[in-house]
């Protein structure tokens, strides 16, 4: 078996190609080549440089064409950067160069992406290619590429990696961690950062606690663990262990927002809107955080609280809703409004609401108000039951004011 090693970085293709040429018919030629890029290592067959075909006609005069690709067998593929470092690895048991396009094809590939000499991703494929002498490698149907570090599987069916951009693409993703699951049109992988880039139609589902977000674009950024969006975005917190085996039992909406995946916290910001089923509250403002290890909700900018079965209003400057035992505390330019059968308003300076118990704590300069019959009370704290429309004011000179 001859062997032709080149070590240069010209084009060596052509070489190989009209050596095989001038080459009595055998069976394959063993070749090591460095075109200018990479290098490629693997066992070359003539039948793939197009040598002529001895029983083909002469007497018409025409001569067949020549096939100029070159199709190679068990090939290894390197890419070196100038310090020497690993770029990329591909193996396959077939790969076909074509001179004209200068693309090696490669079937069933198998390989390594790096990055500074580091390891980042073990890849495979059906098939492949590489591009512009190394500078991106297109790999096509069931994508495979495993981050051995952090433990996470990309799946698709395109990816692209540009080594000199630090950028890899893959399309149709569906991708999953330790942490949380996710899927989109495409993923763009910023390798230097470990940053993911997911647009269209985007799903990302935390395990534990179960808790989805879906939005045109997110942003995971994995070394923080933090994942986020600038577009609208929805928030589903899932009493059950899948969002396929039950409803959400919270759900909230609004113009941007972002889950810390360590803290479990999620920031939502502008026209928030979340959807309680425990307590059974409505809740909106323009900055919300819910924390799903405390449990709570805490707003720093004003908010309203509707509860949907008493229809009872709460509003003020900022509150914390506390989940398990269901109070709110509200602060700041807080009002109450009573149901339409029952209406009565309540202004304070703090208000603390026992949902559970429907019962109603007031401080700093309560005034409350109902039309039917007239009546105003003015004092420092008030407690009242809101089922009963009772409140007792207490503190200072309380004043009391009835229309007849």
């Amino acid at each position: 078996m001859s062997k032709v090693d080149r070590r240069t970085t010209g084009l060596p293709l052509k070489v190989c190609a009209d050596l095989l040429l001038m080459t009595k018919p055998i069976a394959q030629l063993g070749c090591l080549l460095i075109f200018q890029g990479f290098l490629l290592v693997g066992l070359l067959g003539v039948s793939g440089c197009g040598s002529q075909n001895p029983n083909s006609s002469t007497n018409n005069g025409t001569e067949e064409k020549l096939d100029r690709s070159l199709t190679f067998k068990d090939v290894t593929l390197d890419q070196v950067n100038e310090a020497g470092e690993k770029v990329w690895t591909l193996r396959s048991p077939v790969a076909k160069y074509r001179n004209e396009k200068q693309i090696v094809n490669v079937e069933l590939p198998e390989g390594e992406l790096f990055q500074d000499g580091k390891l980042l991703y073990k890849i495979s494929a059906k098939k492949g290619e590489v591009h512009q002498n190394g500078e991106k490698i297109l790999l096509q149907e069931d994508i495979v590429a495993t981050d051995p570090e952090s433990g996470a599987v990309l799946r698709g069916q395109e990816l692209e990696w540009f080594p000199k951009k630090n950028l890899l693409i893959v399309r149709q993703l569906i991708g999953t961690h330790t942490q949380i699951e996710i899927s989109a049109n495409e993923g763009q992988i910023q390798t230097k950062t470990n940053q993911v880039d997911l647009q269209g139609d985007v799903v990302a589902t935390t395990k534990d606690p179960v808790f989805q977000m879906r939005s045109e674009a997110l942003v995971w950024q994995i070394p923080q663990q933090l994942v986020k969006s600038d577009r609208p975005v929805e928030f589903d917190r899932y009493p059950c262990n899948s969002p396929a085996n039950c409803p959400p039992s919270d759900r909230s909406v609004s113009d941007r927002g972002e889950y810390n995946l360590s803290t479990k916290i999620a920031k939502l910001e502008n026209n928030v809107q979340l959807t309680l089923a425990r307590p059974p509250l409505n809740v909106q403002s323009d900055l919300l955080t819910w924390s799903l290890t405390a449990q709570t909700v805490t707003s720093e900018k004003p908010l309203q609280a509707f509860h949907r079965d008493r229809q009872f209003t709460l509003t003020g400057n900022e509150g914390v809703l506390d989940l398990p035992t269901e109070i709110l505390t509200v602060k700041g330019n807080v009002k109450a409004k009573g149901n339409p059968q029952k209406p009565f308003d309540l202004q304070a300076n703090l208000m603390i609401w026992y949902i559970p118990k429907e019962e109603m704590e007031a401080e700093g300069n309560v005034i409350y108000q109902q039309a039917n019959p007239s009546l105003t009370l003015r004092g420092s704290k008030a407690f009242g039951k809101l089922t009963e429309q009772t409140f007792v004011m207490t503190g200072g000179n309380v004043v009391t004011e009835v229309v007849p």
